[in-house]
């Protein structure tokens, strides 16, 4: 047997079925099956989607200006988007109620780090269903933010002297909104697998599963996921992880957030146009908190299940298909931001020696 095989064998029967369900839901390498056409079929609409999304948010008087992204107030908005999910989104779980829960089912644990000893099964058990109250604040928050972009009335179009300018205003809020909420989300979800993320180095893992969950078309999903299943391989080759500094993984994180961000507000700028945009958004926002939940739990797993056998993280890298159509604005690729990270450290100590 090869050593994946091996792995797979000390696992017991739920973690063994868990793996396979995960490989094949994400389209991994080692599940048997032919490169799927889904990622391929995906270009043509991602397209015409970007060029829709664009074209609505160049409606908006000054909209040009936020999509070359020269607005000078555009970048003000952003810049607390970082601290303001960090702080009220990462750093909103108190590991102290994880492991209540945990001995509320019988599960004496001491920290958050001894979750990640436990069968799978508990992990799953142990994760409360928080969606419902989520979706609610994530709908009202989207439904505010139209109408306040429209000037109270949402038409057909923007204007009636509404700017781009006016609009950022509401929307940046409404996208503070939505970052904090999956931070949230994602930090749950983190603890009930044993991963703290107010640790930095966890920080790093966790904005790369907000942008998972922020991912849009297939060829998106794919690549966001093929970025966490190589962040996942240098966090396990911890002498080479270990060269980042404190400072190093947070301006990573910095550079996640705010080009998140960037994309979520042209999204959602060219989501209040439509006539019904209020609902609109606030499907959006409930879109993105299932989407979330659903996703952040299936990184989790994956990446538990990687770490407690010895895994292969490439083995849950989907087999990918290039996107012809970048959005208006591409998701960050946080492995290759920490990987440049890393080679500017390396080319600073061969210059010194």
């Amino acid at each position: 047997m090869t050593d994946g095989q091996v792995n797979m064998a000390t696992m017991s029967p739920y973690e063994r079925k868990a793996w396979q369900t995960l490989l094949t839901d994400t389209g991994g390498t080692t599940t048997g099956r032919p490169p799927s056409n889904r990622l391929a079929s995906a270009k043509s609409k991602a397209k015409q989607k970007a060029r829709r999304a664009k074209a609505a948010v160049e409606r908006i008087p000054g909209g040009t200006k936020v999509l070359n992204g020269v607005d000078a107030s555009f970048h003000s908005a952003l810049e607390g988007i970082h601290t303001l999910t960090v702080e009220r989104g990462l750093y909103s779980v108190n590991a102290s109620s994880v492991i209540k829960a945990y001995g509320k089912d019988g599960i004496v644990i001491r920290s958050i780090d001894d979750i990640r000893s436990l069968d799978l099964r508990y992990c799953d058990r142990s994760l409360p269903r928080k969606r419902e109250g989520y979706l609610f604040a994530g709908t009202a928050e989207g439904a505010l933010s139209s109408i306040a972009v429209t000037g109270a009335v949402v038409s057909s179009t923007v204007s009636g002297g509404t700017t781009a300018a006016v609009a950022l205003g509401a929307v940046a809020a409404d996208v503070a909104t939505v970052l904090v909420g999956m931070g949230r989300i994602v930090a749950l979800v983190a603890a009930h697998y044993g991963y703290d993320v107010r640790d930095p180095d966890e920080q790093v893992f966790a904005a790369g599963v907000i942008t998972y969950s922020s991912a849009g078309s297939a060829a998106e999903k794919a690549a966001s996921l093929a970025s966490l299943s190589r962040l996942t391989q240098t966090m396990m080759r911890r002498a080479t992880w270990k060269q980042l500094s404190s400072d190093k993984l947070v301006k990573v994180i910095e550079a996640v957030f705010t080009s998140l961000g960037l994309r979520l507000t042209h999204r959602k700028l060219a989501q209040v146009v439509p006539v019904a945009g209020a609902v609109v958004n606030g499907a959006m926002n409930a879109h993105f908190v299932n989407q979330t939940f659903k996703r952040a739990q299936q990184a989790y797993r994956l990446r538990f299940l990687t770490e407690k056998y010895g895994m292969n993280p490439a083995d849950w890298s989907p087999l990918q298909a290039p996107d012809t159509a970048p959005p208006v604005s591409p998701l960050p690729h946080v492995d290759e931001m920490v990987d440049a990270e890393i080679a500017e450290l390396d080319g600073r100590v061969e210059d010194e020696v």
